[in-house]
């Protein structure tokens, strides 16, 4: 099968390899009728851009990196293929591409398969950093290394970052005041990792819910490490050997289910015998039995902010400024409460 190239498009086209270049690049300046032809001519050839050849020509790659947190689950959760997803699609949109690596907030490891070794060794432009910590190496390196980034997430050490976040303070209160309005005096919080940050600002809105609301401290029970659903399951099952609480807060509508699992499995009916409530509002949350009620978060205006906020480093480094973007979350009521 024949490799094509770009002079070999423009020839079938009639036109000049800048025009094909044009076409290939998204820039504006070519007629409506030319660009339908050449992106026809692309799709039938199924001529390939080479990329390496573009990077050194341009001096940039068109691609970002996305890091995720390795864990103990060892697998990326669905509020992470969502956003990765809404990530990608403004990507594409404004002609990049994505890469997701792995990572530490501990250690930067720079090795071939990190994807922190194809930043360092110029084979992408910057970075999208998730699941962040109080002391996080990533950031150091990035910061230390001059890499655009941006974090979903918050950080209170470096001035200079960029970030777009949910209100998580707002979250864990907003989640507790559901249940208590709902007359539920015993709750138990189930978060992932203590250490990051956005179970941490979870934690600190449940508590003062709680505080305001006059819950005695002996009723309100925070569970950190629950990583997954069948933590939540096995945590569950545990619980409700000893004692069956009101109401039940999960940090990650995906891990609920595991929660669902072990209550019905006890022969205890939700909402009537226990209450449960969510964050992230995932596809699949209104379809468990009951559906789920939850917080929603604006994954899609979350994920834009911050490829544009990257974009921005990326197009006009010295004049880029420190920009934090902070979005409310949105209680969504469904039968599980």
């Amino acid at each position: 099968m024949k490799e094509y190239t770009i002079k070999d498009i423009a020839k079938i086209a009639n036109v000049s390899p800048r025009t094909v270049s044009r076409v290939v690049n998204k820039e504006e300046k070519v007629k409506k009728e030319t660009r339908e032809k050449i992106l026809k001519i692309i799709k039938s050839t199924g001529y390939q851009v080479n990329l390496i050849a573009r990077s050194l020509r341009k001096k940039t790659t068109g691609i970002l990196m996305v890091f995720v947190e390795k864990n103990a689950a060892n697998y990326i959760g669905n509020f992470h293929n969502v956003f990765i997803r809404f990530l990608d699609s403004e990507a594409n949109r404004l002609g990049y591409k994505l890469i997701v690596s792995k990572s530490s907030a501990s250690k930067v490891e720079e090795n071939k398969h990190d994807g922190f070794y194809l930043l360092k060794n110029g084979f992408a432009d910057g970075a999208i950093i998730f699941d962040t910590r109080e002391i996080d190496r990533r950031i150091d390196y990035l910061v230390g290394s001059d890499i655009p980034f941006v974090i979903v997430g918050r950080d209170n050490v470096y001035e200079s970052t960029s970030f777009v976040n949910l209100d998580n303070i707002k979250a864990g209160y907003l989640g507790a005041e559901h249940l208590i309005k709902r007359g539920h005096k015993s709750i138990r919080f189930f978060l992932g990792d203590e250490n990051f940050t956005v179970n941490q600002d979870r934690t600190k809105g449940f508590i003062q819910a709680c505080n305001d609301y006059h819950i005695k401290s002996e009723s309100r029970h925070i569970d950190y490490g629950i990583m997954n659903p069948k933590f939540a399951y096995e945590k569950m099952k545990n619980i409700l050997e000893a004692e069956i609480p009101d109401a039940l807060f999960v940090s990650g509508d995906q891990r609920a289910i595991g929660a669902y699992h072990a209550i019905q499995e006890r022969g205890l009916k939700i909402p009537q015998d226990i209450a449960v409530l969510g964050i992230d509002n995932i596809p699949l949350s209104e379809y468990y039995y009951p559906a789920l009620t939850t917080i929603s978060q604006s994954v899609r205006k979350m994920a834009n902010g911050a490829i544009k906020i990257l974009v921005q480093q990326l197009k006009d480094p010295e004049k880029h400024k420190s920009q934090r973007i902070i979005f409310q979350p949105k209680l969504i009521i469904r039968d599980s409460t």
